[in-house]
């Protein structure tokens, strides 16, 4: 029964949600005092993880640790990873001499015929990060691509030993722009105007070719009727992966957004939503709202962006646009950040169009204990309570999180909860989510819904978010994320 509880722990770990995988090793009982190399293995990941986050005597301390663990794992399985992984620390944490010692010995036991098993990838991948500990960049570079050709969708894989390459050659104090030619293709956010007929083949036949042209991973955004279901049937032709991103259940943004323009598309839709790799439905909120939409929109941009960082990538944006009408400040905070985005204009073919309500607005909410609500007058608005918690709305999500950040410093054993939403005047009681989580003891950090955490990852880039998994409320089950102090170089969201 050990190897799921060590597959769940590492996929915490890469994750990025470090401080969960290790109270999930305790909790199993394991030891670093194991003979089990799968166990060793796995603590020296944790370790290695934690030393990425410190400096000095403490992080060399944690490296030193770690690449015990590692050489002992080794020793008993026959296996490269775990030794290369010694050999990687241990160049990281100044022990020259004994980089270079472990290195030839990986390099001799991937010509052992009696050691562990492992992919081709992994043996190439493996040989070139050898190669790259003895100086040997250019044998490096080439046996990367040879390992990337093995398995050339293993993005995961490959955004671990690209992360393991930038960590040698940032301490080498070499350049490392020649790992761009490696990495794995861009996750792609998706926009654009309704109004396209069911027919338009000039207008599917422009979207297709921009979705060629940016050659993504992968695709995210939402599929109302016209440029959004273009979008996502072009990326599923071309092989890529589909990551729907709705504000309200599939059947209610169905009849909102889809509909009203014809039974094509909404058969379309249906077929898509069977295809996607994931879907992810925001709220509940009736009716569909420009407010919704908008908390969706950022969502979808976050993912995106959680996508890139988990592979070692950057995110772009795909906007359609109609021919001649204003702009507006739709993707002002992805610009802002530098990222790029891509805009394709075409002339609408249908002059059908939707009205969504105007009454909500997106809200960004913070739960804290009774005691506290002091910390908040003056600077939210007080909206409800419930069982010692209370709930208020601040100005933004980034303030939100500032504000929940600060607290969690100063009052380190509270429980406090971010959501980011729309709300109604109209319609109380939106806020019962944020009360919810508030429940959840998240050691150290803010529990966050999870349109708080991808929007998060949007409004303040350097936030340390990490998922949780799902805690059961009165509303189902939720998705939790936590907001750690520190910033997020590590987190993949």
């Amino acid at each position: 029964m050990i190897r799921p509880q060590l597959n769940s722990i590492t996929r915490l770990a890469r994750a990025g949600a470090l401080e969960q995988a290790w109270a999930t090793f305790h909790a199993a009982g394991l030891s670093p005092q194991s003979d089990d190399p799968d166990v060793l293995t796995v603590y020296g990941r944790l370790l290695k993880d934690r030393a990425a986050a410190e400096s000095g005597a403490l992080r060399e301390d944690l490296l030193n640790q770690a690449i015990t663990a590692y050489e002992r794992a080794s020793a008993l399985s026959r296996a490269t990873y775990p030794l290369i992984n010694a050999a990687t620390l241990a160049f990281l944490a100044g022990r020259g001499e004994a980089a270079v010692t472990l290195a030839n010995a990986v390099m001799a036991l991937l010509e052992e015929p009696l050691r562990a098993a492992e992919t081709p990838y992994w043996i190439d991948a493996t040989r070139a990060e050898a190669l790259l500990l003895l100086g040997r960049t250019r044998d490096a570079e080439r046996m990367l691509r040879r390992a990337i050709r093995h398995q050339p969708e293993a993005w995961e894989d490959h955004a671990s030993t690209l992360r393991q390459f930038a960590m040698i050659l940032a301490e080498a104090g070499q350049p490392a722009d020649w790992l761009d030619r490696h990495r794995p293709a861009s996750p792609l956010y998706f926009e654009g105007i309704l109004g396209l007929a069911a027919d338009d083949d000039r207008a599917a036949e422009a979207i297709a070719g921009a979705v060629d042209a940016l050659a993504p991973s992968m695709v995210v955004g939402a599929l109302a009727a016209g440029a959004d279901i273009l979008v996502a049937e072009a990326a599923i032709g071309a092989g890529r992966q589909l990551h729907v991103v709705l504000p309200c259940p599939a059947e209610l943004f169905r009849t909102a957004s889809v509909e009203p323009f014809g039974p094509a598309w909404a058969d379309r839709f249906d077929a898509l939503l069977e295809q996607a790799v994931s879907v992810k439905e925001m709220d509940d909120w009736q009716p569909l709202s420009d407010a919704s939409v908008e908390v969706s929109r950022q969502v979808a941009m976050g993912l995106a962006l959680c996508e890139a960082k988990r592979l070692q990538s950057s995110a772009r944006a795909l906007q359609i646009v109609g021919r001649g009408e204003e702009r507006g400040k739709c993707m002002a905070r992805w610009e802002a950040l530098g990222l790029r985005l891509d805009r394709l204009e075409l002339e609408r073919s249908d002059s059908r169009h939707v009205t969504l309500s105007t009454e909500a607005e997106d809200a960004a909410l913070i739960a804290i204990p009774e005691s506290l609500h002091i910390c908040l007058d003056g600077d939210g608005v007080a909206l409800a309570r419930q069982e010692g918690q209370c709930a208020y709305r601040l100005p933004s999500l980034g303030e939100a999180a500032r504000r929940a950040s600060d607290l969690r410093s100063e009052y380190p054993d509270v429980r406090l909860a971010l959501d980011y939403r729309a709300i109604s005047v109209a319609q109380p009681g939106r806020w019962d989510r944020v009360l919810m989580i508030a429940g959840a003891d998240l050691k150290g950090a803010v529990a966050l819904s999870e349109s708080a955490a991808l929007a998060l990852v949007l409004h303040a880039p350097e936030a340390n978010v990490q998922p949780m998994g799902n805690i059961r409320t009165a509303l189902g089950d939720v998705t939790l994320y936590g907001l750690f102090s520190g910033a997020g170089k590590n987190a993949d969201c």
